[in-house]
């Protein structure tokens, strides 16, 4: 029986125990289902969604200060969206954010200001108050299973209790742990070799279209940040007609505060 605390506890235990670490030998059987299940991942992400259109709410907590909003987004793969994000409460929003290409535009308009940025270049931690990369996020959001990058599958293992499989793959700074019941991912777990914080990711209700899927109840945890997210997608729709509207800079107030970061 392996359940998720003893894959967390496991993965520290090999960061602790080595200076270097040392890539163990993988079973036939290991080797065989390691190759399927990146295969299931590879063929999610090749067939992820042309285009997304929902609403949804998110709530938890960054730290000791909790929050709750709504909002809606409309998604194409060809390098664009919009998110409008509002106060739960008063319905007021909070930001727009555009996707046009490489741009990325982030308006507060509670602050009256604009943020300017380059999808290649962007620290997320700038607006989300913790370290992580723009590509996995994105992925995870746009109906893909995001996967470290140059990484090499290090374990595969059967869980009897959950009657699942354990991925676990890594590259130099990383370890990740991909869950898998019936060839679904349901779980994600990153955990930081130097530093040995882990972040977590449940994956619930999966809807598909043609062999597009997407999971409308997304959970990211990162207990050593205190932090902890819920979104939820209602009634997404998946590779229908969305017309994005695009950022036009001159429909915001002319006082507002414009910040190149990229």
């Amino acid at each position: 029986m392996i359940n998720k605390n003893v894959i967390i506890l496991l993965l520290i235990f090999i960061i602790s125990g080595c200076s270097s670490i040392q890539k163990p030998e993988l079973s036939e059987t290991e080797n065989l289902k390691a190759k399927e299940l990146l295969t299931v991942i590879q063929g999610i992400n090749d067939s992820s969604p042309e285009t997304i259109s929902s609403s949804f709410n998110a709530d938890g907590n960054n730290g000791e200060k909790k929050f709750r909003v709504e909002g809606r987004v409309a998604f194409n793969k060809k390098g664009y969206y919009k998110i409008i994000v509002l106060d739960y409460i008063f319905q007021s929003p909070i930001l727009e954010a555009f996707r046009e290409l490489d741009r990325l535009y982030f308006y507060y308009p509670t602050e009256n200001k604009l943020l300017v940025d380059d999808i290649k270049k962007i620290d997320l931690n700038r607006y989300t108050g913790f370290k992580v990369e723009f590509n996995l996020l994105y992925t995870l959001f746009t109906g893909g299973i995001p996967l470290i990058s140059n990484s090499s599958v290090y374990k595969c293992l059967y869980d009897e209790n959950e009657k699942g499989y354990n991925l676990i793959i890594q590259n130099e700074d990383f370890f990740q742990n991909i869950f898998f019941k019936d060839n679904v991912p349901e779980k994600i777990l990153f955990v930081h070799k130097l530093s040995r914080h882990k972040a977590e990711i449940y994956l619930k209700s999966m809807v598909k279209k043609d062999e597009s899927i997407f999971f409308r109840k997304i959970k990211i945890v990162i207990p050593e940040l205190n932090i902890a997210v819920n979104v939820d997608f209602s009634r997404p729709a998946l590779n229908t007609s969305v017309k994005i509207e695009k950022f036009n800079q001159e429909k915001l107030p002319k006082r507002v505060e414009v910040i190149v970061v990229n």
